[in-house]
């Protein structure tokens, strides 16, 4: 399996220089272009395994304020949120005005050309902020109508989805792009056939006709090519998912690459004409008019103020996320600064017991209320917790529980866990019986002669199971439950069938690389690894609630996984882990709450009063949790539980809205400060770092994960209708990998507005860039940063800001990028 590669440039601004009309490019030119521009769009992961990415990925190359514009001419999307609803953020307290008219008066050049008077009173300032707060916006071109894009896509879904037999068995062998011809030509008149009867079958050859056709009036193939993949970003993502990071045997059930895609658009265009994007218009002298009459000017302005009638829709905000983001920071590093020179911040006693959580935001409240509770430490570390690892069931396909930026090294085998036998056996057999009835189900409605009695047998069985998941939701998740425990099967620490498992060595590797990644000292009697998870029903985007680190699965396999290796005689000796100390895998259900304990059973008698009494402590520390975000969802505390388990709620959790900033620190700097669920919390010591290694591992891995996730809210929240998913209320699955808005088109990327933003509309999630905060010394710092390509481009671009708080100065540093505008 190939890495994901998210990074490389793909956009027209790397385009090599232009080339004569007339000439026509060799297959290998072509394949390179096509290879190129299938990096405008990151891969899409499917729905039983969302996956976070940004969705700009392809012109992180490019400096922030520049990609941005690119992308909205490639994608005919707008990648900045508008003013009006910037200003609604202001009204709400999220932005402060005074970093507003900071950032304006940076952009101006500073304070004394800020100040300087364009009229009697009036200064170059007070224009920008008139601009920005008061006059209205450049309105937003219109949606192009694309049916070319609209056809091809349906080819995609007929393709990818169920078998192509309705299209006949010249197009099902002659994979995508033949499907997609047959379709676009049955729509044309049969006297116009013969225009485009000379197209080639291979994908390829078909480019070079159509760019031929058109005359190349774009000489450069991979321009016209990344403008072909940018209309269809979510079909375009599936592909790149299907060819790079699929099984082997499911990509080949529908093979397809992107050149299939680029040559069905190219020949729909030669037969429907390609969409005329409309540009976004700004008029200058309408906006010195509203200037002028918004701030009772008389006399003309002069010259001199060119530069800010000019400013275009995405310059404005820019400043107004620049703000945003300072509004954040500045107190949070206030409050880190004093946190860093207080005294007395290591913890020298010996806590009840050690918690491990996910770096995850929604993590921080809940490590908070554990601390809150007693003498508790919490640690933060990826959801994975290091282990390169893929489960599956006997003869299952098998599931990734690492991050996707690496291919999995080991394959467990999902066995009965000890002491649950009985119970993974009951759920074993309702899963075949289920099976059985759906397989059964699927072909009596299929029938043409049993279809109708098949409705009428089943639909009053179906209408009284969908009144009891409407009345009573929590009664019917009950008896779902009582179908079987899915943890009951864990993953086997030895070789099984196919499954590898982990040898002795393996193991230690593991254990060890965990104690150096964290810094971790295990010496309570209980040290708890929690991985996470949401719960929601009916919901298409339920993986997007889980662990990210564990390729959008619940994280309960690594950390039973990896408690299970601590606990192993061998393991604990050749570490010198305290006899007392005892591991146990847990689970933190982020929509509820609850953190379930995991084979409690098999702990020592010795250690269930303890058991008992974090169990406790848990429980209480959830119920504060739970209030708190039922705060922000505006319901009762006791309905969450509701609405995780009925299939009609739209917003079972505010997942990782509000996602601002990623600490590298121990734990001693951020625990007297109330981060609000906005910060991934990754402990790190740098003095047991010398190498650097553990803290590059931390800034190329999980920090660009977080990057992902981060530049994905953003940009969902800036366009949800191009680089989001929309409203999820009108969204159809196709084919189990994705979702539909309405009954055809492209599958949708990103996130639903129910995710991101309140039912009047108002985004609840503020688009900020992350902020990558490291303790270390600033020399530390640099030699990792300067070592690692993809981190001088995200920081020296301007995507992920960097301050690094050095412990022996006390002093803040900010890594230098290219300003946004």
């Amino acid at each position: 399996m190939k890495p994901a590669t998210l990074l490389a440039p793909a956009h027209p601004a790397e385009a090599a220089s232009p080339v004569p009309a007339t000439r026509q490019f060799t297959r290998a030119e072509l394949a390179l272009a096509v290879e190129l521009a299938a990096r405008t769009v990151p891969p899409l992961w499917p729905l039983d395994g969302a996956i976070a990415v940004n969705p700009l990925s392809g012109f992180e190359t490019e400096p922030f304020g520049k990609a941005v514009r690119l992308a909205a001419e490639t994608f005919r999307a707008r990648p900045w949120l508008p003013l009006a609803l910037w200003r609604r953020l202001l009204t709400d307290g999220a932005v402060e005005e005074a970093a507003l008219r900071t950032a304006a008066t940076a952009w101006l050049g500073g304070p004394d050309a800020a100040a300087a008077n364009v009229a009697a009173g009036v200064s170059r300032l007070d224009l920008l902020m008139a601009r920005l707060l008061h006059l209205p916006e450049d309105p937003a071109p219109q949606p192009v109508t694309d049916p070319a894009a609209l056809l091809v896509a349906d080819a995609c879904a007929a393709y990818f989805s169920r078998p192509v037999v309705a299209f006949g068995s010249a197009a099902a062998t002659g994979g995508l792009f033949a499907l997609a011809r047959a379709l676009v030509t049955e729509q044309m008149p049969r006297a116009r056939r013969a225009d485009t009867a000379t197209c080639p079958a291979q994908p390829l050859d078909a480019i070079g006709w159509a760019l031929g056709r058109e005359g190349a009036a774009d000489a450069n193939p991979q321009t016209r090519l990344a403008r072909c993949v940018a209309r269809l970003p979510g079909w375009a993502g599936h592909i790149r998912w299907r060819t790079e990071q699929a099984d082997p045997d499911m990509a080949a059930e529908a093979p397809a690459d992107m050149a299939d895609l680029i040559a069905a658009l190219l020949f729909a265009d030669a037969v429907l004409g390609a969409p005329e994007a409309a540009p976004m218009r700004h008029d200058p002298a309408a906006t010195v008019r509203q200037l002028a009459q918004h701030l009772g000017l008389d006399a003309p302005l002069p010259d001199t103020v060119e530069e800010i009638v000019a400013l275009d829709p995405a310059a404005l905000s820019l400043l107004f996320m620049q703000a945003a983001e300072d509004s954040f920071t500045t107190p949070l590093l206030a409050r880190l600064s004093a946190a860093q020179t207080s005294a007395g911040r290591s913890d020298a006693h010996v806590p009840d017991a050690q918690l491990v959580f996910c770096i995850d935001v929604r993590s921080e409240p809940m490590r908070r209320a554990v601390e809150a509770q007693g003498a508790y430490q919490t640690v933060g570390y990826a959801g994975f917790f290091g282990l390169m690892i893929a489960v599956a069931e006997p003869g299952q396909r098998r599931q990734r529980q690492l991050p996707v930026l690496v291919s999995p090294q080991h394959d467990l085998a999902l066995l009965p866990a000890r002491g649950c036998e009985g119970e993974a056996e009951r759920l074993r057999t309702r899963r075949h019986r289920r099976a059985a009835a759906l397989t059964l189900f699927d072909r009596l409605k299929a029938g043409s002669a049993t279809a109708y009695a098949t409705a009428e047998t089943v639909g009053a069985a179906a209408g009284a199971w969908m009144a009891l998941r409407t009345a009573a939701p929590l009664l019917a998740r009950r008896l779902l439950r009582r179908q079987g425990d899915p943890h009951a099967l864990m993953p086997s620490l030895d070789p099984h069938g196919s499954c590898t498992g982990l040898t002795p060595d393996e193991r230690l590797a593991y254990a060890r690389g965990f104690i150096a990644l964290t810094g971790i000292r295990p010496q309570s009697r209980l040290v708890v690894l929690t991985g996470h998870a949401g719960e929601a029903v009916n919901n298409p985007y339920a993986s997007a609630l889980d662990c990210g680190a564990c390729a959008g699965h619940g994280g309960a396999p690594n950390a039973r996984v990896l408690a299970a290796i601590f606990n192993e005689p061998a393991i604990r000796a050749a570490l010198d882990i305290p006899e007392q100390c005892w591991f146990l895998g847990a689970e933190h259900n982020t929509t509820t709450d609850e953190i379930r304990l995991f084979d409690t059973h098999l702990a020592p008698a010795s250690h269930h009063g303890d058991i008992a009494a974090l169990s406790a402590s848990l429980v209480e520390a959830g119920a504060g949790v739970r209030a708190a975000r039922a705060t922000r969802l505006h319901r009762p505390a006791d309905d969450l539980a509701r609405g995780a388990a009925h299939w009609a709620e739209v917003r079972p959790e505010w997942g990782l809205t509000g996602n601002a900033a990623f600490i590298v620190a121990p734990r001693s700097l951020t625990r007297s400060v109330d981060l609000g669920g906005a910060a991934f919390l990754h402990d790190y010591d740098w003095r047991g770092d010398a190498s650097g290694e553990a803290l590059a591992t931390i800034l190329t891995a999980p920090m660009v994960v977080a990057q992902w996730i981060n530049c994905q809210y953003l940009f969902s929240t800036a366009d949800n209708e191009v680089l989001g998913a929309g409203d999820k209320t009108v969204h159809n699955p196709v084919g189990g990998f994705g979702v539909l808005r309405g009954n055809g088109g492209d599958l949708a990327i990103g996130l639903p507005r129910q995710s991101l933003f309140h039912d009047d509309g108002t985004p609840a999630h503020v688009p900020r860039r992350l902020t990558t905060i490291v303790e270390a010394p600033v020399e530390h710092v640099r030699a990792v940063v300067e070592g690692q390509d993809v981190l001088r481009r995200l920081f020296g671009n301007g995507w992920v800001h960097l301050v690094i708080l050095d412990p022996i100065t006390g002093q803040q540093h900010r890594w230098p990028s290219v300003p946004l505008s």
